[in-house]
């Protein structure tokens, strides 16, 4: 089978396809078919080594879709989605490669409205989704959410969820290209950070009172922003750093506001919260009210446009590997 293998990570990451033996089975596991992969900004981090835990060769991607080949549990021929956990694509071989052995807890069979590509958006951007929001926000019914990189797959997913979950999502987008990717998510208000400013206008949208929640896969200066445009005790949910690592903020704002900056990390889930978010994905997805959107596929071979595709930060959606 064909693997698409980090050979060197850092700065200068060195990828190759190589041939390798597909995976024998064994109990607890099932052997999947792999339809499509993510390439994502795990993986891109990972690539370039910005995750210490992660060490080459390595075949990276921590979620997909496929049909099951061999399996104890599931009946061959269905269709899943797969959820990596802490350890596919991160410490252990991934998903970009034509078969792949998956712990049986870490199969999603799809609905029949999905798509093979659908499914292999829908994983971690959902269950980050669904999380950050109920575990560490504690969104509440009504509550006004900023959502940065709106236009993103996770910025997409936190829209949706959010709706799903009874709040009122307002997404903010780097260029006018990407509002109406945004509005499709179902943003009731996008702020257009290329003509306007996000405090006039978080509090132009909030009768001056500012944001409940906010919610940033975006990070480095704009997470500083978010937390002006919050209310009093209100809360950012950091959950990534592809626009940057460091970040400044008003101390005073924080102090006399009672603001405060939590941290979202996937790795930390358990086992039983990510089952208890696939189950409510689940049901919002029978309800119609959660639904991917890709941006690109890209052949297996063609992985060097897909990366450049995901750092010009252009994409408005999944960017996905055919294997």
């Amino acid at each position: 089978m064909k693997a698409l293998v980090a050979v060197h990570l850092g700065e200068t990451p060195r990828m190759q396809i190589e041939n390798r033996a597909i995976p024998v089975s064994k109990p607890g596991y099932t052997l999947v078919k792999i339809h499509a992969s993510t390439v994502n900004p795990l993986s891109n981090q990972i690539r370039t080594g910005f995750i210490a835990k992660s060490t080459a060769p390595l075949v990276l991607s921590n979620d997909g879709s496929g049909v099951v080949e061999q399996s104890d549990r599931f009946k061959t021929g269905t269709r899943v989605a797969i959820y990596g956990g802490a350890q596919l694509g991160i410490t252990e071989d991934g998903l970009q490669q034509q078969w792949a052995l998956v712990e049986d807890k870490r199969i999603i069979e799809l609905p029949a409205s999905f798509d093979l590509d659908e499914g292999a958006a829908l994983p971690i951007n959902y269950v980050t989704a669904h999380q950050a929001l109920t575990r560490v926000g504690r969104v509440e019914l009504g509550q006004l959410v900023l959502i940065s990189g709106a236009s993103g797959a996770l910025g997409q997913a936190l829209i949706q969820m959010s709706k799903a979950l009874g709040a009122v999502p307002i997404g903010i987008v780097s260029t006018s290209a990407k509002i109406e990717r945004a509005r499709q998510a179902g943003a009731e208000i996008v702020i257009d950070l290329s003509k306007q400013s996000l405090l006039e206008s978080v509090l132009a949208a909030t009768n001056g009172e500012g944001a409940h929640l906010a919610f940033d896969p975006v990070g480095g200066a704009l997470l500083g922003e978010l937390v002006s445009g919050l209310r009093t005790r209100g809360a950012v949910i950091s959950i990534g750093f592809a626009g940057g690592t460091t970040a400044t903020f008003d101390v005073p704002d924080v102090v006399i506001y009672e603001k405060r900056i939590l941290g979202y990390d996937a790795w930390l889930e358990t086992d039983e919260d990510v089952a208890n978010a696939l189950q409510a994905i689940g049901q919002f997805i029978n309800e119609g009210k959660l639904r991917p959107h890709i941006d690109s596929v890209f052949p297996l071979e063609q992985y060097a446009d897909a990366y450049e595709r995901l750092t010009s930060r252009q994409s408005t959606g999944a960017i996905l590997l055919h294997c």
